[in-house]
């Protein structure tokens, strides 16, 4: 396969990963949508795909822990400050407290995956 293809193909896969319809992935890499949907049924095309999503979202991730910090921030200061009006620290209070249940939900899931995994690589270390 030549180098021309294989950019093609990852330049595809991350278009994929973005949402793009199939159609105009082939447009965009200069192949029919036929193609791209044939390379979506090969395994290695549709990890790279799938890659690329899990890179992205990871990114998504972190720039959202960066600007929650500074959110949480915000809103501390603008509970305590005596300048700010009552009703709107009260509306940050909530706001505050109102992400409680999904965090505490979002830290026992990462748990529950984290003795998940380790047990299924226990597992696969035991059959070795």
């Amino acid at each position: 396969m030549t180098g021309d293809v294989l950019d093609r193909k990852s330049r595809a896969a991350l278009l994929l990963a973005r949402g793009m319809p199939t159609d105009r992935v082939g447009r965009d890499v200069g192949v029919t949508g036929r193609t791209i949907r044939r390379w979506q049924a090969d395994p290695e095309f549709a990890e790279q795909v799938a890659e690329f999503r899990r890179a992205a979202l990871s990114e998504t991730v972190r720039t959202l822990e960066t600007v929650a910090r500074t959110a949480v921030s915000v809103l501390g200061r603008a509970m305590t400050d005596e300048d700010v009006p009552v009703s709107v620290r009260v509306r940050a209070a909530l706001g505050v407290l109102s992400t409680l249940p999904t965090i505490s939900a979002h830290a026992e899931l990462e748990e529950r995956l984290a003795a998940l995994e380790a047990a299924a690589d226990a597992r696969d270390e035991a059959h070795r």
